[in-house]
């Protein structure tokens, strides 16, 4: 996903288009491998996070194993995309629509669908629609037929670009599979992602000496090899938590 759609709106926006039965949705910028800091030191990276020209935002997450899409990470993702949407000041109103897209490898409802969404409802109100525009799709990865998500899931789960059904998807494939550019492509891309997890292990670390109390900034800052002002800013962030 994060070699795949890195640099690629248009693909994205091929992708949201056929999971979310919109033709005229415009992508206007999109990110991979983003991540979002919790101030209780649980943090996410984001496959693939998109924004369309309404300003609602998309979190594409590719799921192998059924494990990773349990609704309270679902559940997750949704509240850290909530928490990166607004500024100290800015009014609630303006949080922006979001989508959780987790596209499993499996059928992980277990009821042939295609796609799987899920919205706030009051219950005693005859389940009137809650409107605060957060929702959760899960798409079927089993769901291979001649429809065009049917033809969308092959193409993901498809090892050689000439058997896929999506000209731009294979072409893609081909370029990363085939030529010496997209294997370079991939592994700055990798590069890039490990630098980014070893960093976050690295700020986890900080965050538990910080609240551990027994070592003054700058030589949390030796011990980890962070800047004394990234310590500090984690400092901060911890002391915002308790």
């Amino acid at each position: 996903m994060n070699a795949f759609f890195n640099d690629q709106p248009e693909l994205v926006q091929f992708v949201l288009r056929i999971i979310m039965n919109k033709e005229h949705l415009i992508v206007k910028s999109v990110r991979t491998q983003k991540p979002l800091k919790s101030i209780q030191g649980r943090s996410i990276t984001l496959d693939v996070d998109a924004v369309d020209e309404d300003g609602t935002r998309y979190d594409i997450e590719v799921q192998q194993e059924s494990k990773g899409a349990k609704p309270k990470r679902a559940r997750f993702h949704s509240s850290m995309m909530d928490s990166d949407a607004l500024l100290p000041t800015d009014d609630f109103e303006k949080f922006p629509e979001t989508y959780v897209i987790f596209i499993n490898s499996k059928d992980y409802w277990k009821q042939g669908l295609p796609v799987y969404t899920i919205n706030r409802h009051i219950e005693e109100l005859k389940m009137k629609p809650f409107d605060d525009e957060a929702h959760i799709i899960y798409v079927n990865g089993e769901y291979i037929n001649d429809t065009a998500i049917g033809k969308l899931m092959h193409d993901f789960k498809c090892a050689q670009p000439s058997e896929m059904y999506y000209p731009n998807l294979a072409e893609r494939a081909h370029y990363l599979k085939d030529t010496e550019g997209g294997y370079d492509d991939m592994c700055q891309i990798m590069e890039e992602s490990n630098r980014e997890a070893a960093r976050q292990r690295t700020y986890q670390i900080a965050m538990n000496l910080i609240r551990m109390g027994v070592l003054a900034d700058k030589d949390i800052a030796k011990a980890t090899n962070l800047t004394l002002g990234e310590v500090q800013e984690l400092a901060k962030i911890v002391k915002a938590s308790a």
